[in-house]
């Protein structure tokens, strides 16, 4: 049964990688193989450097990382990733092998991106979501931006470094947002 669950796997569209307890890949099916490259020798725990840090094979390997506990499943996590030129919307999972006290580690990854990405009600939904978002953070931004200028009185140390946080993270969202929104947008013209 093993064999022929295996040969079934080998051909599935979820991508299967897996690991003994040091971290070395042991398995990858033939769609991990066409996602990440080819994993023979490669380590997790001791990677490779990677190309791309917000690619496949850094993905993979923060996904290994960040396990805490190899003997308990891990809870699945949605991850985006680049590859050439391309965003993708990868779903992890991870869940022990082997030895109960020292297992390895096989992930299970499946690719969203078409679900995620390839509908008009998502588009939409990207859409509107990125347009609610911006009314608070514009509100959060100017905020910030009022109490850093002086206008109303001096800020102490402490509070101008807080300040000082917050108007960087609503910079950095309204970044975040409007990629998002330009994202959607993009992929809205070419389906």
């Amino acid at each position: 049964m093993t064999e022929a669950l295996l040969k079934s796997l080998e051909r599935s569209s979820l991508m299967l990688v897996a690991t003994d307890a040091s971290g070395r890949v042991e398995y990858a099916n033939e769609a991990a193989r066409s996602l990440f490259g080819t994993l023979d020798d490669v380590n997790l725990s001791s990677p490779p450097p990677c190309d791309d840090p917000r690619g496949p094979m850094a993905s993979l390997i923060g996904a290994w990382e960040s396990l805490e506990d190899r003997r308990r499943p891990s809870e699945p996590h949605l991850v985006r990733v680049k590859s050439g030129g391309l965003s993708y919307f990868l779903w992890f999972h991870s869940v022990p092998n082997g030895a109960a006290d020292n297992p390895g580690v096989t992930f299970l990854v499946v690719d969203l991106t078409a679900h995620l990405t390839g509908s008009e009600p998502v588009r939409r939904l990207v859409g509107q979501l990125a347009h609610d978002l911006r009314s608070p953070l514009t509100s959060i931004a100017g905020a910030a931006e009022l109490l850093l200028s002086g206008r109303v009185g001096p800020l102490p140390g402490v509070q101008e470094k807080l300040v000082k946080i917050v108007d960087d993270g609503a910079s950095k969202m309204a970044t975040i947002i409007q990629h998002a929104a330009d994202e959607g947008a993009e992929r809205g013209t070419s389906a």
